[in-house]
């Protein structure tokens, strides 16, 4: 299971204003990943057949910006991740859980915290985990916002087909809104 998480949708927009495709601009994008001491984990572990797995772990968010101007005080973050879906190595469905982020300013003390909420029904393939992040910000910083994004894994799928995947380190892009 491969963790594309949040596809970041980064505009050159002026703050509260659409991007020249039509679309507004996001309240924040971020970096994301994986911090060495603590990968995402999955048990049983993820592997070339389908089957349920529970996922737990964390994520740093960092150099996040705001280019809509509503959320500038959200400068970093620390994501708990728990969830469940049925998973391989090359798609993901039925993904459920949630995720709790606390937020830090430029100056590195709590600012808030937000509750994520995890849905993802379809069918998500290529890089499967990419669902593990999609949802909507249910409570506290952000709230009602739409979470989606990307987390490129560390090792090549082959990997996860011939000896399963148990962790997954990996690095990307989030967006909020």
């Amino acid at each position: 299971m491969y963790l594309d998480w949040i596809i970041a949708i980064v505009t050159s927009a002026p703050a509260g204003l659409p991007d020249p495709a039509g679309f507004p601009a996001p309240a924040l994008t971020c970096a994301v990943a994986t911090p060495s001491e603590r990968p995402l984990a999955f048990t049983p572990q993820v592997g070339l057949t389908p089957r349920r797995v529970a996922a737990r772990g964390n994520l740093q968010l960092t150099g996040c910006t705001s280019p809509d101007g509503s959320a500038t005080s959200l400068r970093s973050g620390w994501v708990a991740v728990k969830a469940g879906a049925e998973a391989s190595c090359t798609s993901a469905r039925d993904v459920r859980g949630g995720a709790v982020i606390t937020w830090f300013g430029g100056d590195g003390r709590p600012v808030g915290i937000s509750k994520l909420r995890i849905k993802a029904d379809r069918l998500a393939t290529q890089h499967p985990a990419d669902a593990l992040l999609s949802g909507t910000i249910a409570a506290g910083a952000l709230k009602g916002e739409r979470v989606r994004g990307g987390l490129s894994p560390a090792a090549a799928i082959l990997g996860c087909a011939t000896r399963g995947m148990g962790t997954l380190p990996g690095s990307g892009k989030i967006t909020f809104g």
